[in-house]
């Protein structure tokens, strides 16, 4: 049995980390925000700017919030480039989303190649044969 002292800081940390979790939710929508209305006046890219705080909200580390955004936002199939760590560019044009593609294509590629074909680190090339 937990004492009712641990069940209720247990409790507390289960309510921060679902507040951590809808403001990464909160900073994310305002971003998709940015994109759709740059998207409604026909450009295909921006330069986001992650907030260091929300007032209002629970506070949370900038690291941990810009991998959050940079990761969600290429799963859903955006060009990005982490320019620092609060200012992100993205790109929706069907160039940069076609490059990145083929990029990741020729890297799996790359990397079956080089795991199968790579014997040099296993051989002693300083040794003179007979």
């Amino acid at each position: 049995m937990i004492s009712k002292d641990v069940e209720h800081i247990i409790e507390i940390q289960k309510k921060r980390s679902i507040r951590e979790e809808q403001v990464k939710q909160k900073v994310l929508g305002m971003i998709k925000d940015k994109i759709q209305h740059y998207a409604f006046f026909g450009h295909t890219n921006c330069v986001c700017k992650i907030p260091h705080f929300i007032l209002g909200e629970v506070p949370f580390k900038l690291e941990s919030m810009s991998k959050f955004v940079v990761k969600k936002l290429k799963s859903e199939g955006f060009y990005i480039i982490k320019l620092n760590m609060e200012n992100i560019y993205i790109s929706w044009n069907i160039n940069d989303i076609a490059t990145q593609n083929n990029s990741k294509k020729s890297s799996k590629t790359d990397t079956q190649s080089d795991t199968s074909n790579n014997y040099t680190a296993f051989m002693n090339m300083s040794k003179s044969s007979f």
